[in-house]
């Protein structure tokens, strides 16, 4: 009965959310597992059970109900709510971007945003700035070292 609860109130949530259409438990754990990169030890942290209890999830066993409504809640926060991004918008490029992006984050003060876009404007001229030495580096010849002649017999 109670299986049949928690199976309907998936098939509630697909029909609003379409994305967990058909998902068991175990696809959805690894969905989370690749939008965190958390390991199953930080995901038995989470839901506050052993890791060896998320290795059987995640060999198709079904969790119980109170686990299972976390599941969805962790999936529903971590997977559901990733910004969806145009194609041609997955790289940021540029300052102009980099700013732009910012400010669209909800919570940033006009002093975050600048902080912020120092921060990183700073660490990418350090990267270019080392990706530049990196290629001269690699330019260099490297040193032959010597042979000494060996007397013949």
């Amino acid at each position: 009965m109670q299986a049949e609860k928690y199976a309907q109130a998936d098939f509630s949530l697909s029909a609003s959310h379409g994305s967990v259409l058909n998902m068991t438990v175990e696809e959805k754990i690894r969905a989370i597992q690749k939008a965190t990169g958390w390991k199953q030890l930080k995901l038995a942290e989470v839901f506050e059970v052993s890791q060896s209890t998320v290795n059987r999830w995640l060999s198709g066993s079904e969790p119980e109900g109170h686990r299972r409504d976390a599941i969805n809640a962790i999936y529903s926060q971590f997977v559901e709510s990733e910004p969806t991004v145009n194609d041609d918008k997955k790289t940021i490029r540029g300052e102009q971007e980099i700013l732009a992006t910012l400010q669209r984050i909800d919570g940033l003060s006009n002093t975050d945003i600048e902080v912020a876009f120092a921060v990183i404007t700073n660490a990418l001229k350090a990267n270019k700035a080392g990706s530049e030495q990196a290629d001269a580096d690699d330019r260099s010849e490297p040193a032959t070292p010597r042979r000494e002649s060996t007397p013949s017999r």
